[in-house]
């Protein structure tokens, strides 16, 4: 039964250890900036908070069936117990009756007809004195059945202290029991709080950065909406773009301009150099397109590693839920071999009386 103990100790111990590391690793990844993804939607990170909830609380209520199912097991053996020890005083008081009842036949008390023989005072010839009689045979007797019956209380109270020894045992068991439980209790509290701390934390840190990302984007939309309209403003009123152009012909050809009537630029310029323009816009709608591809391809990135996560939670509940079933078995385990213990016991058990016990009293040869 000690060791018992300490294999389910160790394996306690062991599970703690594990949730801490799985703790700190968890924590690690939620400080560093650079690979933290959750908290970014809301409304994902509610879920995922209910879902630990929900799995806590499915625990919770696994490990009080399993308490409560530990203590119906410990109740059932000790009626078992409390019945085999009614049966077997009722068995003895139906022999102390039966035996009482031969005493007060009429042949076992048949009157003397004459006086008593003393048998030192008579002679060979009264068939009273033998040579090698034994005449100390009713005390001899009668010291072995003092002796008899002075073993069998020794067995019964030897009995009766290792039953009380066995019940203070398991009463230490089920108290050891209930201290890891509540030790256990007391820890997943403590890491209930700190990963709630963590938690809120790291949703404060979430949502200034997503504040921060909105501004900044929000920022830099109204400065290119602003530079957009100044530049198209400029277009409009820049006296270089809208003069007329006629006078800076020269009287030689039409393709040859004069400096000194320089106007501005002739109208298929002006739309060569707005056709230029479309493009650098075109450039830049593209510019933009490029970029949402790429947050849509970090979208995708981020889904991808909350999945991840998700299927880490999973894998981790489900590593707790196979550790708690090997601790589920191994407690089953242990009340069948104190079930068959106790059952070997009672079968292998020395010292009882039974019907045959007073058969052979006056039966000697001698």
């Amino acid at each position: 039964m000690v060791m018992l103990k300490q294999d389910s100790l160790d394996k306690e111990q062991a599970r703690i250890a594990a949730m801490r590391a799985r703790a700190e690793a968890r924590t690690q990844r939620f400080m560093n900036a650079r690979v933290r993804t959750m908290g970014v939607d809301k409304a994902g990170l509610d879920a995922q908070v209910e879902a630990k909830r929900l799995a806590k609380e499915a625990e919770k209520k696994a490990d009080m069936d399993q308490a409560s199912y530990d203590q119906q097991v410990a109740r059932v053996l000790e009626e078992q117990e409390e019945q085999a020890r009614l049966e077997r005083a009722a068995q003895m008081e139906a022999l102390k009756s039966d035996l009482s009842y031969q005493c007060t036949l009429p042949k076992n008390q048949t009157p003397k007809l004459g006086d008593k023989i003393e048998a030192e005072s008579c002679s060979i010839g009264a068939a009273q004195n033998f040579a090698g009689e034994d005449k100390t045979r009713e005390e001899r007797r009668r010291l072995q059945q003092a002796q008899m019956r002075q073993w069998t209380s020794q067995q019964k109270a030897e009995k009766i202290a290792r039953a009380m020894e066995e019940k203070e045992d398991d009463m230490r068991f089920h108290q050891y029991l209930s201290a890891v439980d509540e030790m256990r209790g007391q820890l997943e509290e403590e890491e209930k709080a700190v990963a709630r701390a963590d938690r809120l934390n790291n949703r404060m840190l979430n949502e200034e950065q997503a504040r921060l990302t909105a501004e900044s984007r929000a920022n830099e939309a109204a400065l290119q909406a602003k530079m957009a309209e100044l530049e198209l403003e400029h277009a409009k009123n820049d006296p270089f773009l809208n003069e007329e152009t006629d006078f800076a012909k020269s009287a030689i050809a039409d393709y040859r301009v004069r400096p000194d009537h320089f106007k501005g630029y002739s109208e298929a310029q002006v739309k060569y150099i707005f056709k230029k323009n479309e493009e650098l816009v075109g450039d830049h709608k593209e510019t933009k397109r490029q970029e949402a591809e790429v947050e849509k391809a970090w979208g995708q990135h981020v889904a991808a590693v909350t999945r991840v996560m998700e299927e880490n939670e999973q894998e981790a509940k489900a590593q707790a839920d196979y550790l708690n079933q090997l601790q589920k078995e191994d407690l089953e385990k242990q009340v069948i071999v104190q079930a068959e213990k106790k059952r070997q016991m009672r079968e292998d058990r020395f010292g009882a009386i039974d019907g045959g016990f007073y058969k052979g009293f006056g039966t000697s040869c001698r």
